[in-house]
Formats: structure tokens, C-alpha cells, sequence
């Protein structure tokens, strides 16, 4: 059965705000608000291998960390494709990881699969997607890098890097 727009709408929203949670609840080492986003039936995989189930999911993101750690999720807006019935849908989501040293750790994308069960949306399937690090500049083509050098940090007009670039930038 095909659903209307407005419960549509209503579930991307629904599963946007979950993932938003996700990173708030994780930054902020809410673990008990944490608990509740993940299905039962859950994994968190980074390249694919990770937890399964969901106590020993919360177990390791509980253990990412030392207590009182402070740290900040940037994410995008998600691609939501949802499923027909309504009941699940895959959602990606861009992420960018900044540690209290306020460096860039992790540039990856989140590729998630939530589940709706008694009314709520839950993560059912995390799979996170790492970009390795590349020092250098970006093997951009010279048109591209003359367009984009004055947004490009370390960059100078003449499209030379002005720093050294084989550590992750602190931001």
C-alpha cells in the first residue's frame, strides 16, 4: 500500500531526528538515551566488522571513550530512502568526528538502516564508511583548483599549499 505524503514526510523527519540523537546522546555520553535508538537486533560495523546485538553495541560505543571525554559530531542532512510499507528505510548521512583537541578525527559517512517498531524509528544496521587519510593536497585538476582555491584552507591564490598538510587539520 502506498502511503501518503504527509506520512512520508512524517518519517523522514522522524528518522532525521534520530540520527541527530544518535550523535547528541553519543557526544554527550548519554548512554541511557542511547540505548533507547538501537533495535534490538542491532550491529555497528566501521568497514564492516563491529558489534552485533544490542547490549554489546552500547558496550562498545560506552567504551569509545574515557568518562567525562568531550567531543562533537557535524553531520549532513541524510539521503532517506524509505520503503514502501513505511517500515524501514536506509539512510546516509555524511559525518565529520572533531575531538576535544578540536581536530578532525574521522571524515566517514554513516550508512544506516532503521527499523519503525511500536511507533518509534530505531537503528537497526550501522555501517560506518570511513575516508582514509591522504596527506597532500587533493590531485584536483588545474581548473578545479584555480574555481575552488579561495574556499580551500592552506591553498594560496596561485593554488600552492601554504602549510603542511600531512597531519589532519586542527579546526
Amino acid at each position: 500500500m502506498e502511503h501518503d505524503a504527509r506520512a512520508r514526510l512524517e518519517a523522514r523527519a522522524e528518522i532525521t531526528e534520530l540520527l541527530g540523537r544518535y550523535c547528541i546522546a553519543f557526544d554527550d555520553q548519554d548512554w541511557d538515551t542511547l540505548a533507547t535508538l538501537w533495535a534490538d537486533d542491532c550491529s555497528f560495523l566501521v568497514d564492516g566488522v563491529g558489534p552485533s546485538g544490542h547490549d554489546q553495541v552500547i558496550g562498545f560505543l560506552r567504551g569509545c571513550l574515557p568518562t567525562g571525554y568531550r567531543s562533537r559530531h557535524m553531520i549532513s542532512p541524510p539521503v532517506i530512502d524509505l520503503a514502501a510499507d513505511l517500515l524501514s528505510a536506509r539512510a546516509r548521512t555524511d559525518v565529520v568526528w572533531l575531538s576535544q583537541a578540536f581536530a578532525v578525527e574521522i571524515v566517514a559517512r554513516y550508512d544506516d538502516q532503521v527499523v519503525c517498531r511500536g511507533g518509534r524509528w530505531l537503528l537497526a544496521h550501522r555501517n560506518e564508511l570511513p575516508i582514509p587519510f591522504a596527506p597532500g593536497r587533493p590531485p584536483m585538476s588545474d581548473a578545479a583548483l584555480n574555481l575552488s582555491s579561495s574556499t580551500m584552507s592552506g591553498v594560496s591564490d596561485q593554488g600552492l599549499s601554504t602549510q603542511d598538510r600531512s597531519h589532519p587539520k586542527t579546526v
